[in-house]
């Protein structure tokens, strides 16, 4: 245990800096987190923009980081150890982490998938969301999550700057995790830039029937599992299966389900990796029991249930990449 603390305590450090110095917690300077948005066309600049946090660019990273922190817990937590206990380029490299990130499945190509659909939904429901590009910074959540309040709200209010900058009076966030940390945990910093923080979801369920899919999806019914915080803190629940009835999907409910929920394993898999995946592991059968076809809400538990895809026969897609499907028709 005393190991695992030092660990922890290392790799808060690091997060630390690299939010403060680039913007996001492993430390990448270039375009990748921007690329979803390629061909898209969406303006830098307007009342509302849709905001990534990064969170779902960052998955294949997340992935191999949490098993290489898993795998040399022992060696990482050694006094004198600090500065190779580097989430990210100071880990293994820049570079390195790339190529092991390539095997990591398919799971950027679903994130990309995710956020492109996401935005051709809102764009569907008559928004039309600006997007910051290389400008647009990390949320800050693992920070919060992990324990670092500190470096959490130094984040929240470069946030609140940086959208004051650029003039937004609302930003439409992609996944709970940011929504809830920019919501409630530091809401005086948005209410200050005078940001109205929404889940797209939100956006999309209350637009009603303007919501029509292009094409027909590849499944007639879900298996919904619902995100501890979507449900638990934002209350986001008949939203999530309103969407997804008016993409002409059926709702099936699982054991544990709605404010009841039952944890994905995350996002403790960056500390305690084992455990994160009995944990998921867990969920995954009870899904599993229920369907084949299983749909989420966020990128946590997309990583975390997608890796007993192949043991447990099942597929799990994240509602943005359903959407991707519905509305562009899978090849955007």
């Amino acid at each position: 245990m005393p190991n695992t603390r030092r660990m922890i305590s290392q790799a808060l450090s690091t997060l630390n800096l690299n939010t403060q110095a680039t913007g996001d917690p492993m430390g990448f300077r270039d375009d990748y987190w921007t690329g979803w948005a390629q061909g898209l066309d969406l303006p830098r600049s307007g009342e509302t923009a849709v905001y990534t946090g990064r969170m779902y660019q960052m998955l294949p990273y997340a992935m191999q980081v949490s098993q290489l922190a898993s795998r040399y817990e022992s060696w990482l937590s050694c006094p004198g150890m600090t500065k190779l206990m580097q989430w990210g380029n100071r880990l293994a490299g820049e570079r390195t982490i790339r190529r092991m990130a390539a095997s990591a499945g398919d799971i950027a190509q679903r994130a990309q998938r995710a956020l492109r659909g996401i935005a051709a939904g809102l764009k569907a429901v008559g928004q039309e969301p600006a997007y910051l590009y290389e400008a647009e910074p990390y949320s800050g959540v693992l920070l919060h999550e992990l324990g670092a309040e500190a470096g959490a709200e130094r984040q929240a209010a470069r946030l609140a700057s940086l959208f004051q900058q650029h003039k937004l009076g609302g930003i439409t966030a992609v996944d709970p995790h940011t929504v809830h940390f920019l919501r409630d945990v530091f809401p005086g910093e948005m209410e200050r830039a005078g940001v109205e923080v929404k889940h797209y979801l939100e956006v999309l369920a209350a637009a009603g029937q303007g919501l029509k899919p292009r094409n027909q999806l590849p499944m007639q019914q879900v298996v919904v599992h619902d995100s501890c915080v979507m449900a638990r803190y934002l209350g986001l629940i008949d939203q999530t299966r309103q969407v997804a009835s008016a993409l002409g999907l059926k709702v099936m409910e699982p054991p544990n389900s709605g404010v009841d929920t039952a944890c994905c394993g995350g996002p403790i898999e960056y500390a305690f990796e084992q455990m994160s995946v009995e944990i998921s592991l867990l969920r995954a059968r009870e899904l599993a029991g229920a369907g084949s076809q299983v749909m989420v809400t966020c990128p946590i538990c997309l990583i975390n249930l997608a890796r007993h895809e192949k043991d447990l026969g099942i597929r799990v897609w994240d509602l943005g990449e359903l959407l991707d499907l519905a509305l562009n028709g899978g090849g955007s």
